[in-house]
């Protein structure tokens, strides 16, 4: 027993500085950005000599168009993005296990590099190859032909739209790829040879034994790039600022920019609690499914 106590006593004050760390960078900016929503916070964080308001600023949000544009783009943008990592990272990771054996390191290799770059080095980087006057992309579709000038990739709003689309799944099919692999190496390979001596084809193996049995994974891997997809902020800082206009806001940067642009802290603390009772709801519909579409063992 005091083995055991002493066991107790030491996990728990290993736990403590990990959790202190938890309170003071997780908890208490949440619990800070709800008392500020409530207050008329303009130009100071002072709440409490602020007006208590109320759901005043909920009110505000609600009301305007560009909380409804913004919203809207960022769940289009979700959708989209999440489909484009789905169906790219299937395909990657498939592509992982049936080229020949010397290939597959390297491959995973490749893969690992987009995933390895920080997003704000990678929006650097596409701002640079997407710009009309200096970037490689344009001065190549000139080369070959395809256009007469550089497109205007982050001034034009659709092209920016585009722009932002490709270098978020740039990133994210490289992440939903390792997800996915480690689905697939789960797969016993004696099912797949099974299904192959009884003359099943690649397609009919894929839909009828892979993606069933992958199927846990994919939802994983979908759930995080949700969640991903909807607080997304380093991409379209860095490589459009939200333009042209506010273009290509999403709620995370529209927040950002009712906080540090425009000064209103309490709006903007309602945008970013707004954006964060998204992603929980997000999060709980796909546990929820999780747990009620697949079994597991006690």
């Amino acid at each position: 027993m005091t083995a055991r106590r002493d066991e107790t006593r030491s996990g728990l004050l290993l736990m403590i500085p990990a959790a202190a760390a938890l309170i003071l960078f997780t908890y208490y900016p949440i619990a800070q950005t709800l008392i500020y929503s409530f207050f008329d916070l303009d130009l100071t964080t002072d709440w409490l000599s602020a007006d208590f308001i109320g759901l005043r600023n909920y009110l505000d949000v609600m009301q305007s168009n560009q909380f409804w544009y913004t919203f809207a783009f960022t769940l289009g943008f979700t959708v989209v993005t999440v489909l484009i990592d789905l169906a790219l990272g299937m395909l990657f990771a498939l592509a992982s296990f049936y080229v020949v054996p010397r290939m597959r390191g390297i491959l995973r290799s490749v893969l690992i590099i987009p995933w390895a770059i920080p997003e704000v080095i990678q929006a650097s980087m596409w701002r640079w190859m997407l710009n009309s006057d200096v970037g490689p992309v344009g001065d190549i579709l000139v080369r070959t032909g395809l256009v007469q000038e550089p497109p205007l990739f982050l001034v034009d709003q659709a092209l920016a739209m585009g722009s932002i689309v490709f270098a978020y799944s740039w990133k994210g099919a490289s992440i939903t790829a390792f997800f996915l692999m480690g689905g697939l190496a789960l797969i016993p390979s004696s099912v797949i040879e099974s299904a192959k001596v009884d003359g099943a084809g690649a397609l009919r193996r894929f839909f009828s034994i892979t993606l069933p049995m992958v199927m846990p994974t994919v939802f994983v891997a979908v759930m995080y790039r949700s969640r991903s997809a909807i607080r997304v902020f380093d991409i379209v800082y860095g490589l459009t600022g939200g333009g042209p206009g506010n273009a290509t806001d999403t709620m995370s940067s529209f927040a950002y920019k009712y906080y540090f642009q425009f000064t209103q802290f309490g709006r903007g603390s309602a945008y970013a609690v707004v954006t964060f009772l998204l992603v929980a709801a997000v999060s709980v519909y796909y546990i929820w499914q999780v747990k009620h579409r697949f079994q597991y063992r006690d």
